[in-house]
């Protein structure tokens, strides 16, 4: 941060120096009793002056004149936000610092203005404020020069915090918000007094709408020990859908509401790194609560472990393990224990594009017989590693096989899925806001299933914001 103040000061001392004769830049700064009689312009001059040859009460004298002339002079309220910085007075610095950014009429006096207030609040040790008015001059930043030496700032403030914020918030129309069947009808699971076919209408087939996802976690990170580092985490996420006319058609009385969902997890992350070792090693305990239609639905106790390691420059790998225990609260016997196994590697290419390759398998346990299922997976992803006409490229292909041997929709020979989705995301990294850029991602994925109530197809697009920096 050391780098935004270096910068502001010499940008204010060069605009005020700039106006002065040819050969009197360059003279000694005359005293404070020198500026009797001079134009409100010339003060504003000689304050930078006497700041920069480091005489500080003559400076703030100087910008104390000023005000006194013009309460709403920028100029002056800058001079005196450097000055009372410089003598140690935070407080006053931000508030003057602030004054000018609200008053000022130009980015340049905007961005210098945000770029002091937030170089003052990290000086003082108010990291997260400080990375706040970090992207208030990311918005007001005249150029892609000045955004920038922003955002490398900004990773300076973030890397030093140990709190670290993300908020989410997602559009995404869909064709199927309640993930319901596409199939018109499925065959008798073998009860005598249904029909051989029984049709699929209502809440059960696929239903268009519009889902929309606020998203919020933080992040506390202990001191790190010389191995390790410890952090407290939290997530909320809150998903609300709105269903089309026609979805009501097909489905009368149900109401939007009825799949909204949300969850909240609290979590105890460590990484360890051993001194000369090439593993990184991570555990971390996590408990949450769900709700879905408004109503609880279950409490959730889940333990992670992840090793990592590099294989040379351009190479990674990756194993992790999970077990996780999920109580319902609304049945009992819908209860469930859930181990996943996941290997990954990942490729950094010549041109600087990273492919990754993902592996997985999940076994769930339950007293429900449907509910019941082994299940291995793929996910093969590709990130662009330069924007192409402004706009960053990512790309993920996932496969997903599911056994469930003990569904009553086929007690003979259970029921098995095959779940395919191909995932595109653009984000427009030209278009800047507050240093968040737009996402668009387009997701087309499939559900075969051989019982049909559960076949599915989904196309959707989402639309988000993303930090640039």
């Amino acid at each position: 941060m050391r780098s935004l103040r270096h910068v502001l000061a010499a940008g204010l001392l060069a605009a005020g120096m700039a106006v002065l004769p040819a050969g009197q830049a360059a003279a000694e700064a005359p005293s404070p009793a020198a500026g009797a009689g001079l134009s409100a312009q010339e003060l504003r001059v000689l304050g930078y002056q006497l700041l920069e040859a480091g005489d500080i009460p003559a400076a703030e004298s100087v910008a104390g004149a000023l005000l006194a002339r013009d309460p709403r002079d920028n100029a002056a309220l800058m001079l005196r936000a450097q000055t009372r910085l410089a003598r140690g007075d935070g407080d006053g610095a931000r508030a003057d610092g602030r004054k000018v950014y609200r008053l000022a009429e130009s980015r340049n006096a905007r961005f210098g203005a945000a770029l002091f207030v937030a170089n003052a609040l990290v000086e003082d040790g108010y990291n997260s404020l400080g990375q706040l008015w970090l992207r208030r001059a990311a918005q007001a930043a005249p150029d892609g020069e000045s955004r920038a030496l922003v955002a490398r700032d900004y990773d300076h403030v973030r890397s030093r915090n140990p709190w670290l914020w993300n908020f989410t918030l997602r559009v995404a129309p869909s064709n199927n918000v309640n993930d319901g069947s596409s199939e018109a009808s499925y065959d008798n699971p073998g009860i005598p007094w249904l029909d051989p076919e029984i049709e699929i209408d209502g809440a059960q087939k696929a239903l268009s709408g519009v889902e929309t996802v606020l998203g919020f976690a933080a992040t506390y990170r202990l001191p790190p020990g010389p191995t390790t580092m410890t952090a407290l985490e939290f997530r909320a996420q809150q998903s609300i859908v709105t269903l089309s006319d026609e979805a009501k058609a097909l489905a009368p009385g149900l109401r939007g509401a009825d799949y909204n969902s949300a969850t909240v997890e609290a979590g105890l992350t460590r990484r360890i790194r051993p001194e000369g070792g090439v593993w990184t090693y991570a555990l971390g305990v996590w408990a949450g609560h769900d709700w879905a239609g408004g109503a609880s639905l279950s409490n959730s106790l889940r333990l992670e472990a992840q090793a990592d390691r590099p294989f040379g420059a351009t190479m990674a790998g990756m194993a992790a393990l999970s077990v996780e225990r999920q109580w319902r609260l609304d049945s009992a016997v819908r209860s469930a224990d859930v181990l996943a196994v996941t290997l990954g590697f990942q490729k950094r290419l010549a041109n600087r594009d990273r492919l990754q390759l993902t592996l997985g398998g999940r076994l769930t346990e339950s007293d429900s017989p449907g509910l019941r299922y082994n299940a291995v997976n793929a996910r093969l992803s590709w990130d662009k590693a330069r924007p192409i006409a402004g706009i960053g490229l990512g790309a993920a292909l996932t496969v997903e096989a599911r056994d469930y041997p003990d569904s009553p929709f086929d007690p003979v020979d259970g029921r098995q899925d095959t779940r395919i989705a191909l995932d595109v995301s653009l984000q427009h990294e030209d278009i800047q806001f507050y240093g968040f850029s737009p996402t668009l991602d387009l997701r087309a994925s499939r559900n075969h299933s051989d019982v049909g109530l559960y076949s599915s197809r989904d196309l959707g697009l989402t639309l988000g914001f993303r930090s640039s920096f």
